[in-house]
C-alpha cells in the first residue's frame, strides 16, 4: 500500500523542518493516534541527522485479534536520516515484535513555498505480513490475518498521513 500526503503549513520552512526533526515529541498532542514518541538515538555528521524514534500508538484493538494482538505491535522503531541540504528525511519503521512483521520506507519532504509558507509531502510504501504476527496458530492465520492487516493499515495510515494537519494544529495553539 502507498501512503501519501501533501500539505500546507503556514509557517515558515526552517521552522516546520526544525520542529519535526528535532522536537517530534511536541507534536504527539496533535497527532492521531499516537501516545507517546521517544528520541533513543541521535548522530550527526556532515549535514545529516541521524535519529532512531520509538513511536507508541494508542488504538482499539478489534475483538477478533485481541487475543493476539500484544501491546508491542501498537509500537514501532523509526530510522531516519535527515538531509539538511535538501530538508528533506529518509526513513525506515520496523516493527518491535521483528523486521518481518511489516516493510515500511519513506521519504517526507519539506520545501518553502515562500517565507511563511512550507509544503510537507509524506510518500511512504507498506507491505504488511499479517500472518506473520507472534502467536497466531498456522489455522487461524489465514481467516485472522485480514484483521490483523487491516488493524496495521488504520494504525500505520493515520499516523503517517495526518501529520501536516497535526502541524497546523500545533502551531494554531503554539
Amino acid at each position: 500500500m502507498k501512503l501519501e500526503d501533501k500539505s500546507r503549513i503556514n509557517r515558515p520552512l526552517d521552522e516546520v523542518y526544525t520542529l519535526v526533526r528535532d522536537e517530534l515529541s511536541k507534536l504527539v498532542p496533535y497527532l492521531l493516534n499516537v501516545d507517546k514518541i521517544e528520541t533513543i538515538e541521535r548522530s550527526e555528521v556532515a549535514g545529516k541527522v541521524k535519529l532512531v524514534n520509538h513511536w507508541y500508538a494508542k488504538a482499539e484493538i478489534p475483538s477478533v485479534a485481541k487475543k493476539f494482538v500484544k501491546p508491542d505491535l501498537l509500537a514501532w522503531k523509526d530510522l531516519a536520516e535527515w538531509d539538511n541540504s535538501t530538508h528533506s528525511v529518509t526513513y525506515s519503521l520496523e516493527s518491535f515484535l521483528g523486521n518481518d512483521l511489516f516493510d515500511a520506507n519513506g521519504t517526507n519532504t519539506f520545501v518553502a513555498i515562500d517565507e511563511k509558507t512550507t509544503e510537507l509531502t509524506v510518500s511512504c510504501e507498506v507491505k504488511i505480513y499479517p500472518d506473520k504476527v507472534p502467536g497466531v496458530p498456522r489455522f487461524l492465520a489465514k481467516k485472522v490475518a485480514p484483521h490483523i492487516e487491516s488493524f496495521i493499515e488504520k494504525l500505520l495510515g493515520p499516523n503517517l498521513t495526518s501529520l501536516g494537519e497535526g502541524l497546523n494544529r500545533y502551531f494554531e495553539q503554539n
